[in-house]
């Protein structure tokens, strides 16, 4: 998957490719290829291709190049491609079910759709390095949730309308927003529904 454009002027307040490094150094020491990122106009949230040998590249929509992105956000971002790197796609295993296919009562099984590129072992290395995950992909759907497409099949979010819109009705909450209203749906649903995002 190809960016359409690369290489955009950073507008957020950090340094998003020092947060990088310093997410690989501390969290995926074992993982020693070089790795950059940059903000492109791409069909997808993001995405982590090889660009050369022991080199890849991590590519973040333009929607999150804004100063009000918070930098927990784009730390999720990194730390989700990165584990793209440490858990690669997979085929099923045997007795495995395809979690992209619909498997509604009375249904006949389908044939699974081939490898999957976000396999069990990849969630739970997630949850253990991205303790934050949950608040991060709320405030994406807050902010974005009019301009996100999710495609199970493809097991990616897909960004529609992103240039005809670009800067327009935009509003991106804080993360004490986020975690905030996280607060009051918990307490609402106190057996935990409806909090998993």
């Amino acid at each position: 998957m190809q960016a359409i454009s690369q290489g955009e002027l950073e507008l957020v307040r950090f340094d998003t490719n020092g947060l990088l490094r310093e997410i690989q150094r501390t969290l995926f020491p074992k993982i020693t290829s070089q790795v950059t990122c940059h903000y492109g106009h791409i069909p997808t949230l993001s995405f982590v291709e090889r660009v050369g040998e022991n080199r890849y590249a991590i590519s973040l929509h333009s929607m999150f190049n804004h100063p009000e992105t918070p930098e927990l956000v784009i730390r999720h971002m990194l730390i989700h491609e990165l584990l793209h790197l440490e858990v690669p796609a997979r085929a099923l295993r045997e007795g495995e079910v395809d979690p992209r296919i619909s498997r509604k009562k009375g249904q006949e099984p389908q044939e699974p759709l081939g490898p999957i590129a976000h396999p069990a072992e990849f969630w739970v290395r997630e949850r253990e390095l991205s303790p934050d995950r949950i608040v991060a992909m709320r405030w994406i759907f807050e902010a974005f949730w009019g301009r996100l497409e999710y495609r199970a099949r493809e097991e990616q979010f897909r960004v529609r309308k992103w240039r005809s819109e670009f800067g327009r009705r935009v509003v991106r909450p804080t993360i004490e927003q986020v975690r905030a209203g996280l607060l009051e749906q918990a307490s609402e649903y106190p057996d935990g529904l409806g909090v998993g995002v």
